[in-house]
């Protein structure tokens, strides 16, 4: 009898611990970019992991749209990967700096259309723009408590990396000095979550400010993620672009609290297994015969950025019978392209961002002032550029300048006293910040893409192939 009461006390015991121990599962993914020729895969792993963990959690870090034609030319611009996003059943978004890429106006439509919500707690739109964007949501899966805080990254002009037009109505703080007003949210769940499109340096630095977040689902940078990444004891995730990855976390809670956390990411192209009605969706999106017209030939490929934005910089000079042409190199969206044929959709995916093409008339020392101040503004390097070659010299941040010298095309005079015709995209005038005479230049109504197609289908083969125009020391080389 003694025996029995020992055993029937061992297996309460064994049931009171199983019972307040818990796992949940969730997929997260960041910077999607409209690959919605991937979303059959995705579909299906996602279905996989459903079977198993039925109430999971779909989350988003933001960045889902731009850099498909597909989505991008879309009557309704980006509602192709709002359906499909629907249609896997994602629960929560962020904001990236890429939601905004059709103004206010889009996004607010894109929302409207989405069967998710999306969060932001650093972004203060004023009332009249009607955006539905929380900065946290509560939900309640498996008896357990979630709060997930969304925030975006902000840039040192105190925006994020957008078209400043696209964001009016709209002000922002720093991450790391909203987050901490919501700790008060730790009390108020089992499982915090921020959900940030802040880039996987900027988490690292929001966890030390916020480490009683259990987890940071992120984006922004494109990092892939491989394995546990735990900073200030917050666990970090990324899932690389593109859904290259989706990222399986794994969490084990025990009396309310997460005991045990694991991430790792699936390759999304290796899925043997494709979601057929996901099929259809994508292929209906798909069926636009205008994208696959071939403008011209490419005999040699692209083999570098450089070579693509001495391409994009020559297509602008030329729509707008300019001196010179400037192009970020944050807006050269392919970083190589193979021989053969480009199409109208390559050009779309290689500039999806619908700047217009501007002329502004400078003097050849505002020109280098121009080219200083791209670097400050475009993290991704100095400025790729047509009709001029230039060296410049950096600090240890592309930030600090330290000297410039530029030439003519073909290494000739460059006088810093003549006045220049210059050509470059809205984005650029809009963000690079020097002083200059002619203040706001002219709009020539045409989008920089429009000049690449141009450009393009008025000759038979191009051949970049070794293109050098600038060439820099020091600073931050994110070209890659």
């Amino acid at each position: 009898m003694k025996r029995y009461y020992l055993s029937l006390l061992t297996a309460l015991f064994v049931l009171s611990v199983s019972a307040q121990t818990k796992e949940f599962t969730i997929l997260a993914t960041n910077d999607m970019h409209a690959a919605v020729e991937k979303f059959p895969r995705f579909a299906a792993i996602i279905d996989s992991v459903r079977e198993l963990h039925p109430n999971l959690l779909l989350l988003s870090g933001g960045d889902n749209r731009t850099g498909n034609p597909i989505n991008d030319m879309y009557p309704v611009t980006g509602y192709p990967m709002v359906a499909l996003m629907n249609s896997v059943g994602f629960d929560l978004s962020a904001i990236g700096n890429h939601e905004f890429d059709s103004k206010i106006d889009g996004l607010r439509e894109l929302i409207n259309l989405s069967n998710f919500r999306y969060v932001c707690a650093n972004m203060y739109p004023n009332d009249t723009l009607r955006l539905h964007i929380e900065p946290y949501k509560f939900f309640e899966r498996d008896g357990i408590r979630f709060c997930i805080l969304g925030l975006i990254q902000v840039n040192r002009n105190g925006i994020p990396d957008a078209h400043p037009d696209a964001m009016r109505g709209i002000t922002f703080r720093y991450p790391n000095d909203v987050a901490p007003e919501y700790k008060w949210l730790r009390d108020r769940c089992d499982v915090l979550i921020l959900l940030t499109h802040n880039g996987y340096e900027a988490d690292i630095e929001l966890a030390k400010v916020f480490p009683e977040a259990d987890l940071i689902v992120g984006g922004h940078t494109h990092t892939a993620l491989h394995g546990n990444h735990l900073h200030s004891g917050v666990l970090i995730t990324q899932a690389g672009k593109k859904l290259a990855y989706v990222t399986e976390i794994k969490l084990k809670l025990q009396d309310g609290k997460v005991v045990d956390k694991q991430a790792h990411l699936i390759p999304i192209d290796n899925s043997p297994r494709i979601d057929q009605k996901v099929k259809a969706l994508v292929d209906k999106f798909s069926d636009n015969p205008v994208l696959n017209r071939v403008l011209t030939q490419v005999p040699n490929g692209f083999s570098d950025k450089q070579e693509l934005g001495c391409l994009m910089a020559d297509a602008q000079r030329a729509a707008a019978g300019a001196d010179i042409a400037v192009q970020n190199c944050g807006g050269v969206r392919y970083e190589t392209l193979p021989k053969g044929g480009i199409t109208v959709g390559d050009v779309f995916r290689l500039d999806p961002f619908g700047n217009d093409l501007m002329v502004f008339n400078l003097t050849g020392a505002e020109v280098k002032e121009l080219l200083k101040a791209i670097c400050r503004a475009d993290d991704y390097g100095p400025a790729y550029v047509s009709g001029i070659t230039y060296q410049i010299d950096l600090g240890r941040t592309n930030r600090e300048v330290k000297g410039i010298k530029v030439r003519g095309e073909k290494g000739g005079k460059f006088d810093e006293k003549r006045t220049y015709k210059v050509a470059m995209n809205s984005y650029v005038s809009s963000v690079a910040n020097y002083k200059r005479a002619d203040k706001e230049g002219t709009n020539l109504h045409m989008k920089s893409a429009d000049a690449i197609i141009k450009y393009l289908e008025q000759r038979p083969s191009i051949d970049y192939r070794g293109a050098v125009r600038r060439t820099y020391t020091g600073g931050e080389d994110m070209e890659k």
